[in-house]
């Protein structure tokens, strides 16, 4: 719930966050090719996401509905104050379906937030890759048929426009960090405390086959979880380190006089602010 929380805490800083990554910035330079490997991406993330989720829950309610079946037991998915595990009758199962049906409606809404949190990494990631190829691109200014000069004022022009473009989006990884940082530290504190839970339900549990696949289950959810986390903010990491590399390459090597001591000027300091 504190995850849910904490996103409509930020649901402005949110909202202006997606404006710029997905209008302001794709409007000024956008690369279709790598927009839609964005939008693939995301969808398989968040599809996967949400199906080994769902997996780990229906396992759950597929236990308690065999435990049912073969030895007359409780639908006991989650154990709540009442009624007891072993209680039987009309109202306590009915309380029991509530509580699982609730425990699905928490986890809806936990996982939007998931689903938010891949979609904004994976967005940004590619925003660093649209600013490399913009880079790149400048050296064909250089190819063009007119003056040298003229071609002088178009790439300082075009590289000042790139280089607004990449403070625009480290001020989108600043937002990002922000709305972002009680999840993923929450992720981590879940990931350590589900684990100990786990482990004292395998020793104490029936040694069937449903219940080591419901526990293994959630366990495979809960590393895939942080799995897609980690290895997104991980990918804006790699994206980030190669764009000096991109700037380096963009052609300033083919200004002369005047023109090249104004441009390795802004050369150095862009590469020293994509080295932050």
């Amino acid at each position: 719930m504190s995850y849910s929380w904490s996103t409509l805490y930020y649901k402005e800083d949110i909202k202006n966050l997606l404006v710029k990554l997905t209008i302001t910035l794709k409007n000024k330079y956008n690369n279709k090719k790598i927009e839609e490997d964005m939008l693939r991406k995301a969808v398989l993330y968040s599809s996967a996401y949400v199906a080994s989720c769902s997996v780990a829950l229906f396992f759950y309610a597929f236990d308690a509905v065999v435990q049912v079946l073969k030895s007359g037991g409780t639908f006991t998915t989650v154990v709540v104050a009442w009624p007891d595990v072993a209680e039987i009758g009309l109202l306590p199962d009915t309380v029991r379906i509530i509580a699982y049906a609730m425990w699905w409606y928490f986890m809806i809404r936990a996982s939007a937030v998931y689903v938010l949190v891949i979609s904004l990494t994976i967005l940004l990631s590619h925003q660093y890759k649209i600013l490399q190829d913009y880079f790149y691109s400048l050296e064909n200014i250089f190819k063009a048929d007119v003056k040298l000069e003229e071609k002088e004022n178009d790439y300082e022009n075009a590289l000042k426009f790139g280089i607004s473009i990449h403070a625009e989006t480290m001020w989108c990884v600043k937002e990002c960090q922000k709305v972002c940082n009680w999840v993923f530290s929450g992720q981590i504190g879940i990931n350590f405390t589900v684990f100990c839970m786990l482990m004292l339900q395998m020793v104490n549990s029936e040694r069937t086959f449903m219940s080591v696949l419901a526990t293994l289950s959630t366990g495979l959810a809960l590393l895939t979880t942080t799995g897609f986390f980690m290895c997104n903010a991980g990918d804006i990491t790699v994206e980030a380190g190669l764009l000096p590399r991109a700037i380096f390459s963009s052609g300033w090597q083919n200004c002369r006089g005047d023109a090249a001591i104004r441009v390795r000027k802004l050369i150095t300091l862009a590469i020293a602010q994509s080295q932050v």
